[in-house]
């Protein structure tokens, strides 16, 4: 598995003055290289948006929200700048125009501007509102009928943790997360459930949870995910698949209807015996409450992740500190998940990890929990806390 600065990110940098409308220019506006405006037919924008109980509300990202604004301010006459929203295989369609109109006319100046962004408002509410038709989250089906939509620029809203047939991650994840996405994406090819061709798709929030039954996914987790969407589209015949940087999310789903939880291991081992991944909870460090002090029982967990660096051969180990809300805002105010990742990080390199291996060493403060441990009316749950303060290892070869 590459290290993370090897990632494929999602940079959406260029910054254009006219719509890029041709199919293949349109998408190549959302990608990663410099832009040349092009004047032709528009081309739709369809956003894939499952939105389940195990996701948080879909959101659009800010850079893609700034493309829709260009999109729409080129727009000459209605329906010039149409985006679908498809949430499952089967619901239908829903369809806003953003151009900016006064009656049948495209507005100008101020009030044009204006106009976009009420038009980009009202397509936000529209995610905002979607639920879930069936249990089980399913990505494919509506990626499927988003590619309907001839040379349409897709965007996938959705934390790509399918639980349904061809890409079933409970499945998959039986026997650990060290699967082959391969095989997988080979499969739905052969039976033709995916045709990508002709399209720009990318994935927005891979790995990102919600609810208060699925566990957020570690580091390894997530880049495994991208792996899997990322084949599964260049193997149905995209033009392009992008994966976009991540945002955080706050807002919880509004669907009800469950989805299968995808189970999470709180350490992983290749089939080399190679230590990959191990999230060190307070019950296993035995961190004192409120404090940064490492005490020497916890060197029992860490000395075998020292051995295991060394002998296979590890080119970088990411140190992540967590701690539990305690309060709405969520504020770490003494960096106390920073402190305990740093004092992880010194005693590896105490132990015998080269110092040169240590990648990032973070505090994510209480922003990524594995599961909420406060109600929405503030009430603390300490089963819940126990898992979230932590401190995740991660080994990357």
């Amino acid at each position: 598995m590459p290290p993370p600065s090897s990632r494929r990110n999602y940079r959406l940098n260029c910054h254009i003055t006219g719509l890029i409308v041709s199919a293949a220019v349109l998408a190549a506006s959302f990608g990663l290289t410099a832009c040349t405006p092009t004047i032709s037919a528009p081309a739709p924008v369809v956003i894939v948006a499952p939105s389940t109980s195990a996701e948080p509300q879909p959101s659009i990202p800010k850079p893609l929200e700034a493309e829709l604004a260009s999109y729409a301010s080129s727009a000459k006459k209605p329906g010039d700048a149409l985006v679908h929203i498809v949430s499952s295989a089967d619901s239908p369609v829903i369809g806003r125009d953003l151009t900016a109109l006064r009656g049948k006319d495209v507005e100008h100046g101020n009030a044009k501007d204006r106009k976009i962004h009420e038009n980009i408002a009202a397509l936000k509410q529209d995610l905002a509102n979607l639920h879930a038709p069936a249990p089980g989250l399913d990505v494919a089906g509506p990626l499927d009928a988003a590619s309907q939509h001839p040379g349409s620029r897709i965007v996938v809203l959705s934390s790509g943790l399918s639980t349904v047939a061809p890409v079933d991650l409970v499945a998959l994840t039986a026997n650990g997360w060290m699967f082959d996405p391969a095989p997988v994406a080979d499969s739905i090819q052969r039976q033709g459930r995916l045709n990508l061709t002709g399209h720009h798709v990318t994935f927005a929030g891979l790995g990102v949870v919600g609810g208060s039954t699925q566990p957020r996914l570690p580091a390894f987790a997530r880049k495994q995910l991208e792996a899997l969407w990322l084949r599964i589209c260049e193997k149905a015949g995209a033009d392009r698949c992008d994966i976009a940087e991540s945002e955080p999310v706050a807002a919880p789903p509004r669907a009800t209807l469950p989805v299968p939880v995808v189970p999470v291991p709180a350490a992983y081992t290749d089939a080399d015996g190679c230590a990959r991944y191990a999230q060190l909870d307070d019950q296993t460090l035995h961190f004192a409450p409120d404090s940064a002090a490492l005490p020497a029982s916890a060197d029992e967990v860490l000395q075998p992740l020292v051995e295991s660096a060394r002998r296979c051969q590890v080119r970088q180990v990411d140190i992540t500190g967590h701690i539990a809300c305690t309060t709405l805002d969520g504020r770490d105010s003494s960096n106390l998940s920073g402190r305990r990742a740093q004092a992880v990080a010194s005693r590896l390199v105490a132990l015998g990890l080269p110092a040169s291996l240590l990648g990032t060493v973070v505090g994510r403060g209480a922003d990524e929990p594995v599961i909420p441990n406060l109600t929405s009316d503030g009430r603390f749950i300490e089963s819940a806390a126990v898992l979230n303060r932590r401190v995740e290892v991660t080994l990357w070869q």
